[in-house]
């Protein structure tokens, strides 16, 4: 992913936080020099430093993904940003957003107790409350098993950007804030979000050169 330094995000614990926020990503692999992609739901483990994740059997492909170097692409808050409200000449629009990149090694996992576990991590992160975990034996819930794919993803590497108009003057970007603030567009008020936490972290900071 080609990221202008002053767009990186550097701090882990910042990509971390985003990761457990923005779950859903898009696992994209190759078969026979052709890209495959599928959305799913990741669980970051990050003690062992890995995506768990489960598609279905149906979907054809996990079957290249033993060992393969794939890339999960976790896309967050984005939105259109209006030169009108740079309030400077010669000014053109451009479009704000953050999202990570994650590279890693592919392993399918073929052990009955180890999908398992990995289901009841799901279930229980997404629904603390749920019964279903307690129902893992029972015979439907055995037989939807036979029926999905579960694997893990060894990370190798790691690419997070946050454009988020930092290349602007604090002034500018507040006056950005002000008019995402007024979208009815969730996804605009929380770039607007990302861009105060920001501001008030570097508050202060002029412009940052682009690249």
């Amino acid at each position: 992913m080609y990221v202008p330094k002053s767009f990186k995000m550097n701090d882990l614990n910042e990509i971390t936080k985003f990761l457990h926020t923005h779950r859903f990503g898009i696992l994209v692999s190759t078969a026979d020099g052709q890209p495959l992609a599928t959305h799913l739901p990741f669980l970051y483990d990050t003690e062992r430093n890995v995506l768990l994740a489960h598609m279905a059997k149906a979907n054809p492909q996990w079957r290249n993904l033993e060992g393969q170097t794939v890339l999960v692409v976790f896309s967050g808050p984005h939105a259109y940003i209006s030169p009108s409200w740079y309030k400077v000449s010669a000014s053109m629009p451009t479009w704000n957003y953050v999202a990570v990149h994650l590279y890693g090694k592919c392993t399918v996992i073929d052990s009955e107790e180890e999908l398992a576990g990995l289901l009841e991590k799901t279930v229980l992160f997404y629904e603390p409350d749920s019964e279903l975990p307690s129902k893992a034996d029972e015979p439907f819930y055995r037989n939807m098993m036979k029926a999905i794919v579960g694997f893990r993803i060894d990370i190798t590497s790691v690419q997070g950007a946050a454009k988020l108009s930092q290349n602007k003057s604090v002034e500018i970007q507040q006056r950005i804030i002000a008019n995402l603030r007024e979208s009815a567009d969730t996804g605009a008020q929380d770039v607007a979000q990302f861009m105060q936490e920001r501001v008030n972290a570097m508050k202060g900071a002029g412009p940052v050169g682009d690249s």
